[in-house]
């Protein structure tokens, strides 16, 4: 742990953090910034589906002439007047299709055309750390691309350093109550790799060790099984 004590309080407990900063939005679309998360939101090509919008955050940040459209896949109904607002304010009415079911409804995909083999991309930012059975999601991501088709994530996971990993557990205790279900915990590499077949396009860690919420991020694409 050497002398760096001091750090890892204030990286764990300062109000400044984005673990804290992920209550404001406009403070945390600051922080994300600050990362590649930018960057990777403008790789996404073809049909689009991203995964859990909330109210749109990452709208902006788009190639919208490298796009055909994008469906955003949201289960949570109390984000509906925010993102559509979203969408209206950056008039991409033409482009952004809001799907307000859950990703594992595959019905309601369907009535949408969002069936086997039907999407050029993926984006994940953010969203795999508060699914019910991730696995699962990662799974239904992998179906639904087309051979070669690519997911693009950006999502914080569990920490390699075993001190802050303890730290992660205890803020566990609330943060998914206060958090829509949200995990600081989680192991998002392994069950990326271990629910489907996929080749390293691009893959980093982000954030110090003692970060709260180190990040995955990169570019993986669908290996086709068989």
């Amino acid at each position: 742990m050497g002398f760096d004590l001091k750090i890892r309080l204030r990286s764990y407990f300062d109000k400044y953090n984005p673990l804290i900063g992920a209550f404001k939005s406009p403070h945390f679309i600051a922080f994300e910034d600050t990362t590649s998360l930018p960057a990777l939101a403008a790789a996404a090509h073809g049909t689009v589906l991203e995964l859990g919008p909330g109210s749109g955050n990452q709208l902006h940040r788009y190639k919208t002439d490298q796009i055909t459209t994008i469906y955003g896949v949201e289960p949570n109904a109390a984000f509906r007047d925010a993102l559509t607002t979203r969408i209206e304010a950056l008039q991409l009415d033409a482009l952004y299709v809001p799907v307000f079911y859950d990703v594992m409804d595959t019905t309601a995909l369907e009535r949408h055309g969002l069936v086997t083999e039907s999407v050029d991309c993926v984006t994940s930012f953010g969203v795999l750390c508060s699914v019910e059975h991730p696995e699962e999601v990662v799974a239904q991501l992998w179906r639904l691309l087309k051979p070669g088709g690519e997911l693009v994530v950006w999502e914080h996971g569990a920490s390699e350093d075993w001190v802050t990993w303890a730290v992660q557990k205890v803020w566990n205790l609330v943060w998914p109550v206060a958090l829509d279900g949200c995990r600081l915990d989680r192991p998002i590499a392994d069950i990326l790799f271990k629910s489907a077949d996929w080749e390293v396009v691009e893959l980093r860690s982000e954030g110090e060790k003692w970060s709260m919420m180190p990040r995955v991020s990169g570019i993986l694409r669908k290996v086709q099984r068989g």
